[in-house]
This record gives structure tokens, sequence and C-alpha cells, in this order.
């Protein structure tokens, strides 16, 4: 009896290589911080508080304290693993996925001009924001992929005749591994926030 082959067979670092998915959903999030401080100027979002459309850009504080700006970056990191982790168990990912990148793009160029503008400018923006941002959004990117692939291969198991094996044990496994990584990011921007925060 011929052994099932399992939907996703690769190695680790190959199932976050697909070009045919990586490529788009990258377009989708630039498209969002691009579109992110347009919106802001056009629409005046920062004209009455402008602190307010910064609620998902998960922008840490130099003078809020170390575990502040800590648990800041990991709870919104997080909290969209998990919605891109929920997105990929649907058969409606290959949709909210690429929509979710483009509204967090969005957050991420809303944060960008908030620092140049209110938050210190170009310095504090490079130390205090940019790296964390930068590397949440390659970390959300690239489980993106990851969780559209899965989207994917739900949604061609529920019409094939054969059914699949879609290996879900893998696809929590890299869920955590993702998990992990963010605690690394939110650590590395804290202790950037607070370096510049340390010389104020």
């Amino acid at each position: 009896m011929k052994k099932e082959v399992a939907l996703f067979p690769s190695n680790f670092l190959q199932r976050f290589s697909n070009c045919r998915l990586f490529l788009p959903l990258a377009l989708a999030l630039l498209c969002g911080i691009a579109a992110g401080p347009v919106m802001a100027v056009a629409l005046q979002l920062f004209a009455l508080d402008p602190a307010a459309p910064l609620f998902f850009s998960g922008i840490p504080s130099p003078n809020a304290g170390f575990g502040a700006c800590f648990s800041t970056l990991l709870l919104n990191l997080l909290s969209c693993l998990i919605v891109l982790f929920l997105l990929g168990v649907t058969a409606f990912g290959a949709v909210g996925i690429p929509v979710f990148l483009l509204v967090r793009g969005a957050a991420v160029g809303l944060g960008a001009l908030w620092f140049l503008l209110y938050g210190g400018g170009m310095g504090c923006s490079a130390l205090c924001y940019l790296p964390s941002a930068a590397g949440s959004s390659l970390l959300l990117l690239l489980f993106s992929s990851r969780a559209l692939a899965f989207s994917n291969g739900l949604a061609l198991a529920g019409f094939a005749k054969r059914q699949e094996n879609l290996d879900f044990s893998f696809y929590f496994k890299d869920f955590l591994v993702f998990a992990c990584f963010s605690v690394v990011v939110a650590l590395t921007g804290a202790l950037l926030a607070k370096t510049y925060g340390a010389f104020l």
C-alpha cells in the first residue's frame, strides 16, 4: 500500500520560501506601508489626537520602562501571529491574509509618520521603532506565507476527490517557533528603545 504523502513534507525553511505566495503578500504589506501615511495626511488622522491612529502599531515608549516596551511589542506581535494562524485554518485565508497584511502595513506606515512628526524625529524612529517594526513585519510576512499555503491546501482538500493529508501538527509547531522568534524581536526592540531612552 502506497504511503500517503503529507501536504508539507519539506523542511522548515522551505515551507516559507514559496515565491508564488511570498511576493504577492510582500506587495500587500508594502502597499499598506505606503498607503498608511497618505491616508493619515488625506484624512487628517493626527489632527485631534496624534496617538489615536496608532492603536495597532505596537509602538514602544522609551520612557515607559523596559517591561512596558517589551510587553507592548510582544503582545502586538503575538496577537498578529494568532490572527494569521486562525486565518490559516479557514478556507478564506486567500482573502483574509492579504487584507490583514495590508492593514498591518498601514499601521506600520502610520507609526513611522508619527515618529517623524511627534515622536522625536529620525533618531528616535531609527532606534525605537524601525528595527522592531522591520523585524516584526518580516516575521509576520514569513508566517503569512505559511498560513496562506495551509489555507489553500485546506480549501483544495475540501473539493478534491482524494483527501489530502493536511499535517496540522507541522503548522502548529511552526506557529510555536514563530512565537518564540517574536520574543527575540520584542526583546531586541525593547533594548533598543531603552538604549535611546538612556541618552535622553
